[in-house]
């Protein structure tokens, strides 16, 4: 039994693939002590994980609804603020760990690795990245005037000498954001959706999206007599606030012989809407995975996480990509022939109806979803990510001794 530190500091999306992972290590006799924003608490300690929970005093939402307006630079200096609790939290701990998995956020992994003279690996929610192939480029050439700004800031130059003089950390660049690896990385998706897959080398492991069993059951039904399609729609947990869009979806298939599921998030009031049409079923939460089963159709912002699991479940995509990675998601799906991409500022109605005709009387796409689905069902899941986890853990530890 090895004690193994996790390390996450961003949202649902960064977090939710780990849940499998945390709950198959625990399974084969590994201890897990999980450090995170404390809105993650509830979620981690049913797993059985101990959980070490900071106040998150980064918002990602803010930073987007501000449409990447960084005048105002106190989102990425709560950023650094978040890297200083975390390693407090890790280097205050009388805790000995045999190795740490951090998410690739967490760009001080690998050196609180190095300190502990532990084995570090890296858990990459989204695309990997290397030279060949960075989805976040066009942002951070957007940004990088503010992020030069900020790396130069008293803030982030106390941060730097406060970490090496008290822990012996070196902060790595900027860059390592991006393209930053453990000695293994763990990706969860498979190498033939992976943008370039070929380009990474053996130490990044493709495992597939980290599907399990949430054991939640859907409050209505969706089989009928009549086996009517199925259109799930839903932006996710950060851009999810559009009551225009949602209008536009009412618009678009108030006609349509379909019976349409629509998750609107926990922000949005339900009975906000004046006139739902009967073929919409609407709620604030929906068990995602077990909709996806039955659709036909999955209209979704381009998240990675929503991205996988409707392919996952062979199901063809509308992409609205709204913010970081989510474009070249999208466009990764509609290059394989899965889906169609719309531009945010271009929804309208008839853009949605049409693109949703389009889906359903076109079998490519759904030929193309089922290829895409069966390589992340072949990826090995979570499962898979422990093997390679562990397999790296019996082989390396001798190093560190």
């Amino acid at each position: 039994m090895k004690k193994i530190l996790f390390v996450n500091m961003c949202g649902h999306g960064h977090v939710n693939p780990t849940i499998g992972l945390i709950n198959e290590l625990m399974n084969r006799g590994e201890q897990v002590t999980y450090i995170a924003g404390e809105e993650f608490r509830n979620k981690i300690e049913k797993t059985g994980a101990k959980f070490k929970g900071y106040n998150n005093s980064f918002d990602i939402a803010n930073l987007v609804n501000e449409n990447l307006n960084l005048e105002n630079s106190e989102s990425l200096l709560n950023f650094i603020d978040i890297f200083k609790k975390i390693i407090e939290i890790l280097f205050n701990s009388k805790e000995k760990f045999d190795y740490i998995i951090y998410d690739s956020v967490f760009m001080l992994g690998n050196e609180v690795g190095r300190v502990l003279k532990i084995p570090a690996i890296c858990s990459i929610t989204t695309f990997a990245a290397n030279e060949r192939t960075n989805c976040l480029s066009s942002l951070f050439n957007k940004i990088e005037p503010k992020i030069q700004e900020l790396l130069n800031s008293s803030e982030y130059i106390n941060f730097v000498k406060y970490s090496q003089e008290k822990y012996g950390i070196k902060c790595p660049s900027a860059s390592n954001v991006i393209f930053g690896k453990g000695m293994i990385s763990i990706v969860y998706t498979s190498k033939y959706f992976q943008l370039c897959g070929e380009s990474f080398d053996e130490s990044y492991k493709f495992i597939g999206p980290s599907i399990s069993d949430r054991k939640e059951d859907i409050s209505f039904p969706l089989e009928t007599n009549d086996k009517k399609k199925v259109i799930y729609i839903s932006l996710g947990t950060i851009f999810n606030n559009s009551i225009e869009f949602y209008e536009n979806c009412f618009k678009a298939f108030d006609n349509m012989d379909a019976k349409i599921i629509m998750s609107v998030g926990k922000n949005i009031d339900v009975n906000t809407f004046k006139s739902i049409p009967s073929n919409f079923i609407i709620r604030n939460y929906v068990p995602q995975l077990e909709i996806l089963k039955h659709a036909d159709v999955f209209i979704t912002h381009g998240g990675m996480n929503s991205t996988n699991e409707g392919l996952y479940y062979d199901v063809p995509l509308i992409l609205i990509p709204q913010f970081i990675d989510q474009p070249a998601v999208a466009n990764r799906v509609a290059e394989l022939g899965a889906g169609i991409v719309i531009e945010k500022d271009k929804v309208t109605p008839e853009v949605l109806k049409q693109s949703v005709v389009r889906i359903l009387s076109d079998n490519n796409f759904k030929i193309n979803s089922k290829k895409i689905g069966k390589s992340l069902r072949e990826a090995g899941g979570y499962k898979k990510g422990v093997d390679e986890i562990l397999n790296l853990i019996n082989k390396k530890s001798s190093l560190f001794t």
